[in-house]
């Protein structure tokens, strides 16, 4: 048997060690070391560490990013920055040019023990700033499918492999507000000094320290540095004019190529960048998860599981509380409510189904909370259809037939058939700005449950005005829909019923691709109902979703008028200006009637009220987990202690 599959063999028995009671006790006796271990089960896998690239921006990623991993800056449920000096600054110190000052506390610390260095910094902006691929760099993400999280337009997967004798450059990530720093940031021993060539909404949040250059370098076999405090340490020749940027030689062979533009060294360092860090690769070997946060990876099974462990190398804000945590992801959604009735389990936040809330309201003493994650959105195709200019004979007339459909689609009564929270929230890329607050539940219930008998009152103000169409004729509206959510089917039911009255006649959409069609294939849809997540840069993703032809804007809008506020936004740097502009945006996305905010995607997260030397660990009420959001580390509040 290879050594890689005796790690990844290893790394599941430890798994199930923790995680399962020992097959020698009985039924009332568990391993000592339970109580210290919390299991918690989520319906999303965990399929990659790399925050820059899709599969590590996936629900269940994000979720365990937030845990493993500290950000200089964060983002809160509303799109605010929120920093963390604990780790290091991020400061605007010029505006003309847009210059921003990244310092690194001293005494930050990678998992292995390793000093958090400007080599991390720089890492992240080779990667982000798309100086180095080779080929026309892409910004942005693709729009969410239905049910799932975004795709970097353009962007590889993390599976791919570059071209013939992986001599590419590819790190296939850049970021919208990073392009505008193509200029090689400055380094000294404490940071990294980056100069915009125009001023970015999101600079606060544009670049962070994400993977471990060390350990980049050290898989990339650059050079051959010997390890860290050697006395007979040789760092590569380049790095004696350049500067020394880095502790560990590892770290400081990838800013040298960096700084050097090495392009041979470059290809290795990018393609272990975008390749090295998904689930197989840290199945195969845990070693390379090197993380800043309060816990650190200790196993992954890539179809199961991954197990964090106590991170004694943390200095940070949030120190564990726990001595490890395991995040399952193979239970399905009944099966996790049995092991949290049966204490294999401590958390579970299931997909929100009927039986899954009639499940736990069975289960003796547990406590339930409710939420809501990402914000449902009825969003309307101006490029083609019936509410396109093309069609309707003119855009006043599609205009007023677009009113027409959301104006029969009272947003009030989907909510409620779908069991979800009712929101405003247009410009849902930047947060729950405006959502209605979650109303609490009893213990033992669960909201978020579809309504049995959908609501369908039409709005008074649904009266169908003039239309270039057949008398008497409904208008056929095809609705792209995931109708495998029975929120999301009940709010289709709900909205079919009421929009009836106004003379239109909806169907479901069935597209060649359903997980594409929502942005290549306009054609095949005529509405759109879909979760709409926060976006990881919050000005570039309004941006992105409602500038003509941006690279999330699924309507196909085009307002000359719309993108010029929307130009005018993306180089503001001040941030109470980027606010009073996201509500303008949000004003001029209404008024042309073609997106109704609905509800929260409803979530639920449930525990159990363990008794007294049980030998299990009781971690109290767990708030539902905000599914949806870019930055998930808040949610993970009642596993750490606060910082001293």
């Amino acid at each position: 048997m290879t050594a890689s599959r005796l790690r990844a063999r290893a790394a599941v028995v430890l798994t199930a060690a923790l995680v399962a009671p020992l097959a020698a006790c009985t039924s009332h006796t568990v391993d000592p070391d339970r109580a210290g271990t919390v299991v918690v089960a989520v319906d999303s896998p965990c399929t990659s560490l790399n925050a820059g690239l899709p599969e590590g921006r996936t629900a269940g990623s994000t979720l365990v990013r937030g845990l493993v991993q500290d950000q200089l800056v964060g983002l809160d449920d509303a799109g605010a920055p929120v920093a963390d000096p604990r780790l290091g600054t991020v400061e605007k110190v010029s505006d003309s040019p847009l210059t921003v000052r990244y310092t690194l506390a001293p005494d930050a610390r990678w998992s292995d023990g390793v000093a958090v260095s400007p080599a991390d910094l720089l890492l992240d902006w080779a990667a982000r700033s798309g100086r180095f691929d080779e080929g026309a760099p892409r910004a942005a993400a693709v729009a969410p499918t239905p049910g799932s999280a975004p795709t970097a337009a353009g962007a590889p997967s993390a599976s791919a492999t570059p071209g013939a004798g992986g001599d590419v450059v590819r790190f296939g990530a850049t970021s919208a507000a990073a392009l505008a720093a193509s200029a090689t940031p400055t380094l000294d021993a404490h940071g990294m000094t980056v100069v915009y060539a125009h001023p970015v909404a999101d600079w606060q949040v544009d670049l962070d320290v994400d993977l471990p250059a060390h350990v980049v370098g050290r898989l990339a076999a650059l050079g051959a540095p010997t390890p860290a405090g050697s006395a007979t340490a040789a760092p590569p020749a380049t790095a004696a004019a350049g500067g020394r940027w880095a502790q560990d030689d590892w770290a400081q062979a990838v800013a040298t190529a960096i700084v050097g533009n090495d392009h041979a060294a470059l290809a290795r360092i990018s393609r272990v960048w975008r390749t090295g860090f998904d689930a197989a690769a840290l199945a195969a070997d845990p070693s390379r998860a090197v993380t800043t946060g309060p816990y650190r990876i200790t196993a992954v099974d890539p179809a199961g599981s991954v197990t964090l462990a106590r991170s004694t190398a943390y200095r940070g804000a949030r120190p564990a509380a726990r001595d490890h945590v395991v995040v399952r992801w193979n239970l399905d959604p009944l099966a996790a409510v049995d092991a949290l009735r049966a204490g294999t389990v401590d958390v579970v936040a299931p997909v929100v189904t009927p039986d899954v809330t009639a499940a736990l309201g069975r289960v003796p003493g547990v406590r339930v909370a409710t939420g809501g994650g990402a914000v449902l959105q009825l969003q309307l195709n101006t490029a083609a259809g019936p509410f396109s200019a093309a069609r309707a004979g003119g855009e006043a007339a599609a205009a007023r037939l677009r009113a027409d459909f959301l104006g029969a689609a009272p947003a009030t009564a989907l909510a409620a058939a779908g069991g979800a929270q009712p929101s405003d929230v247009v410009l849902a890329t930047v947060g729950a700005r405006g959502a209605v607050a979650p109303t609490p539940t009893a213990a033992g219930t669960a909201a978020g449950t579809p309504a049995t008998t959908p609501a369908a009152t039409p709005a008074a103000t649904a009266t169908p005005s003039p239309r270039d169409l057949t008398p008497g004729a409904p208008v056929a509206v095809r609705v792209l829909v995931a109708t495998g959510d029975p929120v999301r089917a009940a709010m289709l039911a709900a909205l079919t019923s009421a929009v009836r009255a106004a003379g239109f006649d909806v169907t479901v959409a069935h597209p060649a691709d359903p997980a594409t069609a929502l942005w290549a294939d306009p054609g095949a849809w005529d509405a759109a109902l879909v979760p709409v997540p926060q976006a990881e840069l919050p000005a570039a993703g309004v941006v992105d979703a409602w500038r003509s032809h941006g690279a999330t804007n699924a309507t196909g809008l085009a307002d000359p008028a719309l993108d010029a506020l929307l130009d005018q936004m993306a180089v503001t740097p001040d941030r109470a200006a980027v606010a009073a502009d996201l509500d303008r945006v949000a004003a001029m996305v209404r008024d042309a009637h073609v997106v109704a905010p609905l509800a929260r995607q409803p979530s639920v997260t449930a525990t159990v009220a363990r008794a007294a030397g049980s030998g299990l660990p009781d971690v109290g009420t767990v708030p539902a987990v905000p599914w949806g959001a870019a930055d998930l580390s808040s949610w993970w509040s009642w596993a750490v202690q606060p910082g001293s």
